[in-house]
């Protein structure tokens, strides 16, 4: 069993972008977009893409009607950019229609953005049972991290990752989330914790935690000064239960994981049975997605 090279805590979140559609489900991630921004001194871009459902009836055309949408959705941004959460922050905003994972794409790609922020229930969550379309594709999607804050998170005024979860099945694809909570636990101050959940019946398990630990331990460079010494956490079971019950256990208010693992962790399938889905549902924190860039994404 290869011990994985440690790896580098340095992340930059120049660019914020704070997806909404007004609804009180999408508003509850402002203040983790707003709080992040201060802490890593990024500019914050507030975006909200209108689509064809919501347009206005009763007008001459369609182009009149999405530019009757997109005046009011102004208006609404306008009012969020002079409200208290984005005071002292760079703040701009983007407002678009159409298709809302094409508008919102296009707008990280012309902000560069380096982390998306989202809310999971808008207002088709509902219909998508319980995970909104829009964020079940921004996580298999984006090009960028992507923060969901899902509907059994605690609201907050004011945001303080004082705990946070990393979760990792060691693949190359759920490693590449190591360096975001490195970054996330140094730049905060906080308490940094790490998970891996052991499947099935190991042939050895008392052998397989023990390495399972000194694995995780040396994901964790010595260089890197942390509020604490990390705990690792080896549990048998699932892993959406056992990253659940750590999160539980830990009192964190982040929980990171990768995206597409070549375990079972972190697979962002459409299919609604995902770990990914099922830690955003239960979470009662916000969870950290990190897809590793692809040939495509690169070529985009």
């Amino acid at each position: 069993m290869n011990i994985p090279a440690r790896v580098n805590d340095k992340v930059s979140l120049r660019n914020v972008l704070f997806a909404t559609d007004f609804s009180t489900a999408s508003m509850q991630a402002l203040p983790y977009a707003t709080g992040i921004a201060r802490r890593f001194d990024s500019k914050l871009c507030i975006a909200h893409v209108v689509p064809p459902e919501d347009y206005p009836s009763g007008l001459s055309s369609l182009d009149e009607a999405a530019q009757v949408a997109c005046r009011e959705a102004e208006l609404k941004i306008s009012s969020l950019l002079n409200s208290a959460p984005c005071r002292d922050l760079a703040c701009e905003a983007v407002v678009g229609n159409g298709d809302i994972w094409i508008g919102l794409s296009d707008f990280m790609r012309r902000n560069a953005t380096d982390l998306l922020v989202m809310g999971t229930i808008g207002r088709t969550g509902v219909r998508k049972f319980l995970l909104g379309s829009v964020a079940e594709e921004a996580m298999r999607e984006s090009r960028c991290p992507v923060l969901t804050v899902g509907p059994e998170s605690h609201a907050a005024q004011e945001i303080e990752f004082r705990n946070i979860l990393y979760a990792t099945d060691f693949s190359a694809d759920s490693l590449a989330a190591a360096p975001y909570a490195l970054a996330f636990a140094k730049n905060c101050d906080s308490r940094l914790d790490l998970v891996h959940a052991l499947e099935g019946l190991p042939e050895s398990p008392y052998l397989d935690a023990q390495m399972a630990r000194v694995r995780l331990r040396d994901l964790v460079p010595q260089r890197v000064d942390l509020e604490a010494e990390p705990e690792v956490i080896v549990e048998m079971g699932s892993p959406a239960n056992v990253i659940l019950k750590a999160a539980d256990d830990t009192a964190s208010d982040l929980i990171v994981i990768g995206a597409r693992g070549a375990g079972a962790l972190a697979r962002l399938a459409s299919h609604f049975g995902s770990v990914a889905h099922k830690i955003v549902c239960r979470a009662v924190c916000p969870v950290l997605t990190v897809r590793p860039l692809t040939d495509r994404d690169e070529e985009q």
